[in-house]
């Protein structure tokens, strides 16, 4: 997850004139590098937290 997010903000904050410009947009490689992260940090979420039908319920309190 970790490298994910350091290859967009390197792209983005780095690499890319088009994404360092202040009243620009992203560009698309940009875009792609963004959403890889997202897909990677919700897949690592998954996999530490689970689904809410593989965890146990916990007690009233906790």
């Amino acid at each position: 997850m970790q490298e994910a997010w350091r290859a967009y903000v390197e792209h983005t904050l780095y690499l890319c004139d088009t994404c360092r410009r202040v009243d620009g947009s992203p560009c698309p490689p940009a875009e792609d590098l963004y959403r890889t992260w997202r897909r990677v940090a919700e897949e690592s979420i998954r996999k530490v937290w689970g689904t809410p039908e593989s965890r146990a319920a916990l007690p009233p309190g906790q």
